[in-house]
């Protein structure tokens, strides 16, 4: 069985690869494309599995706000025709944020993440370097990486077992973690939680009666089924 946190295959040494909210270890799916995609129908595969894994990620009744998240995705299909080799900045931020196991290998997330911001990962001699004070490198083993983390001339260093790893530390320091407002200081300019509270609430409220609907309903049992809770009984899906 497959160990998280300290107790990982040589994970422990640093902050960073000693957290146990990232699932460390998870398999990737195979047959999901991952970028750059050769073509629009690619790109297309690659969204529509990020929409399910999304909606999979609701225990209960499909969310209001996941269902949002899920219609804001559609909106980035290209015509299955077209050349669309790159993923969107939102569609790069829900796979990080999601740890959305597509196949990735080191060098297409280091690709997609190129151009979302400082000190994301390049190469470098013997592996890869990221960050900007703490910087890191990523030196490979044959198998697995050695992490070396570099602050204000103090060097702490720790494993990783396998590319996949390597991944999954990547995709949990680039993504967005403390979205407004979450760990923010309230913006003047934004109306403060409670004036948009009633507003959510009617929301909520509307959001209850179409849960019933069968096409939400259908899902939810197609996806029990898929995790293991119960066979449930369903009629066409969607």
């Amino acid at each position: 069985m497959r160990r998280t946190g300290r107790d990982a295959g040589g994970r422990h040494g640093l902050g960073e690869t000693d957290r146990d909210d990232v699932p460390w270890g998870r398999p990737a799916v195979d047959g999901i494309p991952i970028p750059p995609f050769a073509d629009g129908a690619a790109h297309r595969t690659y969204l529509r599995s990020l929409q399910t894994f999304v909606l999979l990620l609701d225990a209960g009744d499909p969310q209001a706000a996941t269902i949002a998240l899920a219609a804001a995705l559609e909106a980035e299909l290209p015509p299955a025709a077209t050349e669309a080799p790159r993923l969107s900045p939102l569609a790069v931020g829900v796979s990080l944020s999601t740890f959305f196991p597509a196949p990735w290998t080191p060098g297409a997330l280091a690709l997609a993440l190129d151009g979302s911001g400082y000190g994301t990962p390049v190469r470098s001699r013997g592996g890869w370097s990221w960050g900007s004070d703490p910087d890191y490198t990523a030196t490979h083993l044959r198998p697995g990486w050695r992490i070396e983390r570099r602050e204000r001339g103090s060097r702490t260093h720790a494993t990783l077992p396998d590319d996949g790893d390597l991944v999954l530390l990547w995709m949990d320091m680039f993504r967005g973690r403390f979205p407004y407002p979450i760990a923010h200081l309230p913006a003047g300019s934004v109306p403060p939680p409670e004036a948009l509270a009633a507003a959510a609430r009617a929301t909520l409220a509307a959001h209850s009666v179409n849960v019933s609907m069968p096409y939400l309903q259908n899902w939810r049992k197609e996806r029990d089924r898929a995790g293991g809770n119960g066979p449930g009984e369903a009629g066409p899906l969607r």
